[in-house]
């Protein structure tokens, strides 16, 4: 597949993605995979909020219905079918999840799910030598840094055991700071210095199940109520929102989907931009930082 890419989001603040449906507490859960539980944002919400950015952003694109298509139709506009864009945007695959730990504040958890994953994505978009993905036992943890092997370890509430590091998860951690994190501006300070040197050190390997696990018990979870405004006593409410962490690392599959496709324009337009998805823009929720990464680039 020659014309596509991928695209890293890397969130600032928390994100709310919204689901469909309730879950248990949750009034307004975020978006999972049905299969796997894992938290993503699925590709019509992240080409929304790319289009929004294209059209509206600091610098509004000439050609967004080129790109992404027909804008949504509104009541009393224009009728007739919709035209398509030439952009495919993929759902937001999860690659590295942030979680609290006893010593280094948190760390990013990752599995060998989501790092085969990875593998495949960076074959379509034309990547090659990614490492290889490393392998952990039940009730283990692989770190990428010498300090996590020593006895136990805590990652969230889970009390696990910490095996030696893992020269391929050591390269996934170097491969991440350089390829997922944005880049520094040309001739100025890189404000993600300090998280480059953290994941190369930072990232840690838990099973499969373990991940499903810690993201639907350390995703936010916050509640909100609604109050008059003479009174201050509560009108409505509390209702509970679920949000993607701040720190989590996700990426998308773009591709040109028509032979007009020009996704070789799209790098110096989305690289190093920021990103406004899901809801609660106005409370300062829903930023993410965006990083292409592309054998063209």
């Amino acid at each position: 597949m020659n014309d596509a890419a991928l695209l890293f989001f890397y969130a600032e603040t928390p994100v709310h993605a919204g689901g469909a449906d309730s879950v248990g507490v949750l009034d307004l859960p975020i978006q999972r995979e049905t299969a796997s539980g894992l938290p993503t944002v699925w590709g019509q919400s992240a080409k929304g909020a790319l289009r929004d950015f294209a059209g509206h952003g600091p610098s509004p694109w000439p050609d967004v219905e080129e790109v992404f298509g027909s804008a949504p139709p509104r009541a009393g506009g224009a009728t007739g079918p919709p035209a398509p864009g030439w952009l495919s945007v993929g759902d937001l695959r999860l690659v590295a999840f942030p979680v609290p730990t006893l010593t280094r504040t948190f760390a990013w958890v990752t599995s060998p799910l989501l790092l085969a994953r990875q593998q495949r994505l960076a074959q379509l978009a034309g990547l090659a030598g990614l490492p290889a993905v490393p392998h952990v036992e039940e009730e283990h943890v692989v770190p990428a840094g010498n300090h996590w092997s020593d006895g136990r370890v805590a990652v969230g509430e889970y009390d696990l055991t910490g095996d030696p590091v893992d020269d391929h998860l050591r390269d996934w951690a170097t491969w991440l700071a350089a390829n997922a994190l944005p880049r520094p501006p040309a001739g100025g300070e890189d404000p993600f210095a300090f998280f480059r040197t953290k994941i190369s050190s930072d990232l840690l390997l838990v099973t499969d199940g373990q991940l499903s696990a810690i993201t639907e018990e350390y995703s936010e979870v916050v509640p909100r109520v609604q109050l008059y405004a003479d009174a201050k006593t509560v009108r409505h409410g509390p209702w509970y929102t679920e949000y993607l962490p701040a720190e989590t690392i996700a990426c998308s599959l773009l591709r040109g989907c028509t032979p007009s496709s020009r996704l070789a324009d799209l790098p110096p337009r989305l690289d190093g931009e920021v990103l406004v998805a899901g809801g609660d823009e106005t409370l300062g929720k829903g930023l993410f930082w965006l990083r292409w990464c592309g054998a063209q680039t």
